[in-house]
């Protein structure tokens, strides 16, 4: 499948630019667009790329946009689109490049028949690119398999491109240091940790940390989210050498880091195919002390365990070396996700108690018996300090889920002092672990377990930093915390408006492990089940103490309480008053009015 066949079909004027003729559309970007174009003069196939009107009135992206012309015609390397002409017509910034006529390497990957020699070669191509850029002073800063496109007719070699958001070293253009401090730039899966706080202040190594991305996603077909699983564990076939490499590359310090990508192609050269490798690149005298040493520690381990085959006549030998070899890592999604077959169950000291309020565990206080199933590795427990055996040829993980039936409640308090470290090994067994190339990965887990593959936990990680990490069906999701030394103490909890949050605290300092969770105040359905507390221990060694458990059930509402009874009105009765004793007032009739008297008629009526 080639670009053009999945690109959008729209069409620019054809007379736009002056001396070429504009056909297809073939990608849009965040600065502008990409055309597939004829160049009248010459009668050849290019790409013009076009800045967004939009864009060309602000003078910070016409001036990036130029930077990516001169980042361009500072490199000529056959792993990198060359750069044809630039100019500008009426009010179009325009760039002139090569036409790459096939795929990216997006649409490589997807492909079923993509292979895993191909992928090496493929990605040593591109480092040797980005190794000449950064020569030339250019640090390209957007590497992503979007941006790799595959020339079909010069036989499926990779061309790095989109130099938009390249920046240069000390000794590049002056006028083309456009990044403010503090900005992040670039895509975000890609980014480096440093690049993704301050862009202006990342430097060559960003760019390894983006290879890194590309090549474990070229082995594995997934991101490195989080705390990865190395490649080989992910997938069947993968050279476990490239475990170490990836390590590398993706460390958050950039002083971890290869310095150089220089160095990282000395690292894959050996792992590539004879019939695809270049000629090697001449080794420091120190790299070749290294490599003498390593062969030479190889051999005496090899000669060793053939001698110990030959002592114990084959097959008891055999078994011997089987039984103390490196554990294999295991993810712990693999290891909680199945529900728990109990192999043993133990019973350790406890106090429970039941009230209203819920239930209360304290582990290793009090008169009462616990009973604990164990899976894998076996625990004891000694004065509520519970402790897992070492990791055997029966397996690298242990899980101890405490036994609670008729529970109830609307909030959970768990909390514990946790550690893990790496296990014990004699001067052979590490020996022989650094000349094989092992590499141990001690993980304890305190965990809110619900039903089969529902679970929320708290990851302590012996050689990196905590982490908070939940599955609940389809919704399921890991934020990283800070790194962790030695005891610490976990705290996880879901309140009753469904929050779930992790605290980590060492000593008096308490602080919280990420982002709360908001479930609601449904939470329980996401568990399945009221969750009950489990441990978990992978590889190395594991403690856990204090270990407290508490589901709160709030009180059921008081009953409403009785009006007060109606008080009687209490009616005192008046006290009789004797006549003998009573003053009557006199009476006082009033007289009726006289009569008016008869007028006398005047004589004059007479």
């Amino acid at each position: 499948m080639t670009i053009e066949n999945t690109a959008i079909s729209r069409r620019r004027p054809p007379e736009l630019i002056p001396g070429y003729k504009l056909s297809t559309l073939v990608g849009k970007g965040g600065m502008g667009e990409v055309h597939k174009a004829v160049q009248l003069s010459l009668g050849r196939t290019v790409a013009v790329k076009l800045l967004a009107a939009e864009l060309a009135q602000d003078q910070s992206f016409v001036t990036r946009f130029e930077k990516e012309a001169a980042a361009l015609a500072t490199l000529s390397h056959p792993h990198i689109v060359a750069i044809v002409d630039k100019g500008k017509a009426d009010k179009t910034y325009y760039l002139v490049m090569e036409f790459v006529d096939g795929p990216s390497l997006r649409e490589v990957m997807r492909s079923p028949s993509f292979e895993m020699a191909e992928a090496l070669k493929l990605a040593f191509d591109v480092c040797k690119a980005i190794d000449y850029a950064h020569g030339r002073g250019v640090i390209h800063r957007d590497l992503k398999p979007e941006n790799i496109l595959i020339d079909a007719q010069a036989g499926g070699i990779p061309k790095v491109s989109d130099f938009g958001l390249a920046s240069f070293m000390e000794n590049g253009p002056s006028k083309f240091h456009l990044t403010e401090t503090h900005v992040s730039m670039g895509t975000q899966a890609y980014m480096a940790p440093e690049q993704r706080v301050d862009a202006k202040s990342a430097d060559h190594r960003a760019d390894v940390f983006s290879l890194g991305v590309i090549l474990y996603e070229l082995l594995v077909g997934e991101l490195p989210v989080g705390h990865f699983d190395p490649p080989s564990q992910r997938r069947s076939g993968v050279d476990p050498r490239l475990d170490a490499i990836v390590e590398r590359c993706l460390k958050p310090a950039p002083a971890e880091r290869y310095q150089k990508v220089s160095e990282l192609l000395a690292a894959l050269l050996p792992l590539i195919p004879a019939t695809l490798s270049h000629a090697p690149k001449k080794a420091t005298r120190l790299e070749r002390i290294k490599r003498s040493i390593q062969r030479a520690l190889r051999t005496t381990t090899r000669v060793a365990e053939i001698a110990v085959v030959l002592v114990a006549l084959g097959f008891l030998g055999m078994g011997w070396l089987r039984s103390r070899s490196p554990p294999k890592v295991v993810s712990l999604a693999a290891a909680l996700a199945p529900e728990l077959e109990p192999e043993a169950t133990a019973t350790f000291t406890a106090r429970v108690s039941q009230g209203e309020d819920g239930r209360r565990v304290h582990l290793g206080a009090g008169p009462d018996r616990l009973s604990v199933m164990v899976a894998g590795r076996t625990v004891t427990e000694s004065g509520g300090h519970l402790t897992f055996a070492p990791p055997s040829s029966k397996g690298t993980v242990g899980r101890a889920l405490i036994d609670l039936t008729d529970q109830d409640g609307d909030q959970v308090d768990l909390e514990a002092q946790v550690s893990a470290a790496p296990a014990k090994l004699g001067a052979w067994g590490r020996l022989r672990a650094w000349a094989l190339g092992h590499h141990s990965r001690p993980r304890t887990a305190l965990i809110l377990q619900g039903t089969p593959g529902r679970y929320a936990a708290v990851i302590l990680d012996g050689n990196g930093p905590a982490r908070l990490t939940w599955a609940f069906g389809e919704r399921r999701g890991e934020m990283t915390g800070p790194t962790t030394t030695g005891r610490t103490k976990v705290e996880l909890e879901v309140d009753r408006d469904g929050e779930l949050r992790a605290f980590l605290s060492s000593g008096p300092d308490r602080r919280q492990l990420a982002e709360p969770i908001s479930l609601g105040k449904g939470w329980r359905k996401f568990f399945g089940k009221a969750p009950t507390p489990e441990i978990a221990c992978l590889e190395g060694a594991c403690e856990v103490s204090g270990l407290q458990y508490v589901l709160h059930r709030d009180p059921p509402p008081a009953p409403p309480a009785d009006p007060p009874p109606e008080v009687a009105k209490v009616v005192t009765p008046r006290k009789p008053v004797h006549s003998a004793t009573v003053k009557r007032a006199p009476v006082r009739t009033k007289k009726p009015a006289p009569h008016p008297a008869p007028k006398r008629r005047s004589p004059r009526h007479r």
